[in-house]
């Protein structure tokens, strides 16, 4: 388990021992299933905090019970949608640790890739290590639960989650193409071909790759490069600008070769 999420459920359990133990918020019921019931009444009218607090004491109040693995679940889901999504992954992680044969089990792998997702930074520059783990999280649903309805869902937030570090490794090749360090920007631009193909960026990549050709007067790999990139992507926005350079470079190599011939 990732040492922050481990430290993390390790805080949480402190505090529902100490909420299980008194608390004015929501009442301690008799039974586990009377617990979950109040829980769940908190949840349902949004008041989430009320919530975790209620579930909290079903999990660690009556570890035996049936609805245990239930309780466990709507504590995660509560946290989730109060937004505490660091809280959440480690409590839908400790679903699938804990009760692996649970009827929840699929979810909770698939909501803790999409707390690691909901837990990015929004803004591209920023350390985006968490779409990392949401993209691994993801990849390792498909693989156990193929057949959930959930699929498709996963594969959506996948190429989200790889189309925004596509953006983060484009831009540091823009800022290196606009510096004129072709080599530093080839290297950012080949990352992002390589690691994020399904991605729009790589599209651009292929482009950008192709205008360095040309800006260092490489014609003949300038040519090539937006051969492949009309081949690959005939529709693309950037279709006509390839087209219009392919025209210059055709130019540039017809003066030359009659000023070879001279």
């Amino acid at each position: 388990m990732n040492t922050r999420i481990f430290s993390v459920a390790n805080l949480l359990l402190m505090i529902a021992i100490v909420l299980s133990c008194s608390s004015p918020g929501v009442k301690n019921a008799a039974t586990a299933e009377e617990q979950f019931l109040l829980a769940k009444k908190e949840l349902d009218k949004k008041h989430y905090l009320r919530a975790i607090e209620g579930f909290q004491k079903a999990v660690f109040n009556f570890p035996g019970a049936t609805v245990v693995d239930t309780a466990q679940y709507y504590l995660a889901l509560s946290y989730y949608e109060n937004k505490e999504y660091e809280l959440a992954a480690a409590e839908f992680q400790r679903l699938t640790i804990n009760y692996p044969q649970s009827d929840y089990t699929d979810d909770a792998k698939y909501y803790s890739g999409l707390c690691y997702f909901r837990n990015t930074p929004g803004n591209y520059a920023l350390d985006q290590e968490d779409l990392k783990q949401a993209i691994a999280a993801m990849e390792d649903f498909i693989i156990d639960s193929p057949d959930s309805p959930l699929l498709e869902d996963a594969k959506n937030i996948i190429l989200q989650a790889k189309t925004e570090l596509a953006h983060k490794e484009y831009e540091n090749g823009i800022l290196y193409f606009k510096l004129e360090d072709y080599r530093a920007a080839l290297i950012y631009f080949q990352m992002v071909i390589d690691d994020y193909t399904d991605t729009e960026y790589a599209t651009k990549a292929i482009f950008k790759m192709a205008e360095i050709a040309y800006k260092q007067k490489k014609y003949i790999e300038a040519q090539e490069k937006y051969n492949n990139f009309l081949t690959l992507y005939p529709s693309d926005k950037l279709a006509p600008k390839a087209k219009e350079h392919l025209a210059k470079i055709a130019q540039k190599l017809n003066d030359a070769n009659a000023s070879d011939s001279i």
